[in-house]
């Protein structure tokens, strides 16, 4: 039963980001079978001997099976420092992963502002799903000042961005409705809100 639903929950976390199981990276592929064959503690010595050369995928997704418990044990801290030693070796889905935990309060206070600040940082590494979640607060103001011309550019990279698969439609419609606000305010003869406001 156990293994189910370790099973359950690796399949989930692959089926949520659209990934057709061809295009899975190897690690991916490895710590799946792994888990799907009933056993995680070898995908967490496999993962573990990855952190060890420090390669950034797999200590990425040590963080997921723990933040998902399918390391035998649920510990959202404990995911996040994996987030933070992957982020820090420059990988972009770990960085999304980490400011996901901001925005949630997994293993840590809530803070919208370093949410945005981590999903910033990983749009600019190029990830769609950064750049469409940065868009997304720049547009709403969700923590943090709203800044609809950097939303509009955010929104842009990545409703042309494959990372996102079928949300690129999502993030084009978005897009779209920020470039219409822009058009309402320009014709009001009022300049867009910067980000940071002035002091």
């Amino acid at each position: 039963m156990k293994v189910l639903a370790l099973c359950v929950v690796l399949i989930s976390f692959f089926w949520a980001r659209e990934i057709p199981a061809c295009e899975l990276s190897s690690i991916e592929k490895y710590v799946y079978v792994q888990l799907r064959e009933g056993h995680p503690e070898v995908a967490i010595t496999f993962l573990k001997n990855l952190e060890d050369i420090q390669n950034p995928e797999g200590i990425h997704l040590l963080g997921v099976l723990y933040l998902d418990g399918c390391a035998g044990i649920q510990d959202a801290r404990l995911a996040n420092y994996y987030f933070s030693k992957a982020g820090a070796l420059g990988f972009a889905p770990a960085i999304k992963a980490l400011a996901d935990s901001y925005m949630a309060g997994d293993g840590v206070e809530v803070n919208k502002a370093t949410a945005f600040t981590l999903y910033e940082k990983a749009a600019k590494l190029g990830y769609g799903p950064a750049q469409f979640n940065a868009g997304i607060m720049l547009k709403n103001g969700e923590g943090i000042s709203v800044f609809l011309r950097k939303a509009y550019v955010m929104l842009d990279l990545a409703s042309k961005n494959p990372d996102l698969g079928s949300l690129q439609q999502d993030a084009a419609f978005h897009r779209d409705q920020v470039k219409e606000s822009l058009r309402e305010i320009l014709d009001q003869g009022v300049t867009p809100i910067k980000y940071p406001p002035a002091p």
